[in-house]
This record gives C-alpha cells, sequence and structure tokens, in this order.
C-alpha cells in the first residue's frame, strides 16, 4: 500500500514545527528508533527551509509505503493545518525515510544524518534508491545446474 500526505509549513508553520508534525503523524506507542527522529531535527529543518520537499518527497518505507510533500507560501496558507492520520504507524517495524537532497548540501547531509541517524537516507534529489535496488535485483542472472534433474 501506497499513501500520500501533504503538510502545509512555511509561512503557516515554522521549519521545527512543519518537522513536529511529520514525526508526530508517523510515530505512535510501539514506534521503534523515534529518538533518531529527534537527532536528524535540525538537519532536516535545513532541508524544509529550503522548500525542497515541494516536489521531492520524504519517503517512509516499511510494512507500507508514504511519502510526504510539503507545502509552502500561498499554498500552504490556502491549505491550512490539517493533516490526514494514517491507517498504520509507518515506525511500528523496520522502517527507513529516504530524504532528497539538492547537490550543494548533500554531502554534509549525508554525513551528518549517517552519525546521526542511519535509518534516514539521504539520496540526490533526482534519483530514487528503491528504485536502484529493484534495478540491482532484475539485472542479477540465474544460472540453472540442469545435470541435478536427470
Amino acid at each position: 500500500m501506497k499513501a500520500r500526505r501533504d503538510i502545509s509549513s512555511i509561512p503557516l508553520r515554522t521549519a521545527e514545527k512543519t518537522w513536529e508534525v511529520i514525526c508526530d503523524l508517523i510515530t505512535g506507542t510501539d514506534s521503534k528508533d523515534t529518538a533518531q527522529l529527534d537527532s536528524a531535527a535540525s538537519v532536516i529543518h535545513s532541508l524544509i527551509a529550503d522548500e525542497l520537499f515541494r516536489e521531492y518527497p520524504l519517503t517512509m518505507t516499511g510494512s507500507h509505503r508514504l511519502v510526504i510533500y510539503l507545502r509552502h507560501r500561498a499554498d500552504a496558507l490556502e491549505e491550512g493545518e490539517a493533516v490526514d492520520s494514517l491507517g498504520w504507524n509507518p515506525t511500528a517495524g523496520d522502517w527507513n525515510m529516504y530524504v532528497p537532497c539538492d547537490d550543494e548540501n548533500f554531502e554534509w547531509v549525508k554525513k551528518a544524518l549517517a552519525s546521526r541517524a542511519p535509518r534516514l537516507v539521504v539520496h540526490r534529489k533526482n534519483e530514487t534508491p528503491w528504485d536502484n535496488d529493484k534495478k540491482e535485483a532484475s539485472e542479477q542472472k540465474m544460472e540453472i545446474n540442469w545435470g541435478v534433474l536427470n
């Protein structure tokens, strides 16, 4: 299952408040490793302020896939504060959050999140990391030893 949420950000909410809303959306009582979300906060605040997530979503993978886009400027003001809740907890099991990043900030964001929050995986904004995994799997060749069937 795949779900999408659009969350209003700057100027309706600060970057800090936006991240708090995202964290409230994706966590619950049975969440795992939520301290990583807190540890990543200052880095994510910077990316929110750069308005990167308007076009390139934060993507949660685990039992389901969740993409989170942010609204900014007039779009944020027009849409308001409402955020539809989810029918599941994205951080309850084995989860990752894929964080798109522009080339200018890529190295420091990657380094910072790798040490603070390894469940948050940084990728270049035009790349989709899970597509690379699928491509590599599909390129693997299968060898069959027909001799064992005789």
